[in-house]
């Protein structure tokens, strides 16, 4: 096993163990949460702009107006979704569901992380940078890992502009 291996293994373990405590319900609506949030921060930004524009100078409204109604939407919606998740999330830890709500927060929980691995790799091989030979010879998570963010994100270039299109009509 090599060093890249390490570096790989490491955090999607760390990434496993918090999933199983958190649970997949917890994971999910995090993810779900954090989608809200911007979409909806993002409606919300001319508004917060309108709102403000009476009392503050024009150009500090469009400065600084669009990072604060944006912060103030997004961040209470997040925690209240995460509230209703923890609730959700014990109600049913106890229940036979509550070992798979844990396994499978593992796997979702390994997933997350090795996804934000192979974004790492992705942008440090985008500016140049590689990994030298000697380093990628017998190594055996990197080529697991390393082409998992560009293949989602080709799916998602092609799934998202559809499904946004669904959500305008």
């Amino acid at each position: 096993m090599q060093p890249i291996d390490i570096f790989i293994l490491l955090p999607t373990l760390w990434g496993a163990y918090i999933g199983y405590q958190r649970g997949i319900i917890i994971e999910i609506i995090s993810i779900v949460a954090f989608v809200l949030s911007v979409i909806i921060g993002f409606k919300t930004l001319g508004f917060a702009s309108d709102l403000a524009s009476p009392y503050m100078s024009n150009g500090l409204t469009h400065k600084i107006m669009p990072y604060i109604g944006f912060g103030a939407v997004f961040f209470p919606i997040v925690y209240l979704i995460n509230k209703l998740g923890w609730v959700l999330r014990k109600s049913i830890r106890y229940t036979v569901l509550g070992n798979f709500d844990s396994f499978a927060g593992a796997v979702v929980g390994a997933f997350t992380w090795a996804f934000g691995i192979s974004i790492f790799i992705w942008l440090i091989t985008a500016i140049g940078i590689k990994i030298p030979e000697s380093d990628s010879e017998k190594v055996y998570l990197y080529p697991l890992v390393q082409p998992l963010a560009p293949k989602v994100v080709e799916r998602a270039i092609d799934i998202v502009p559809k499904q946004i299109d669904k959500l305008r009509k």
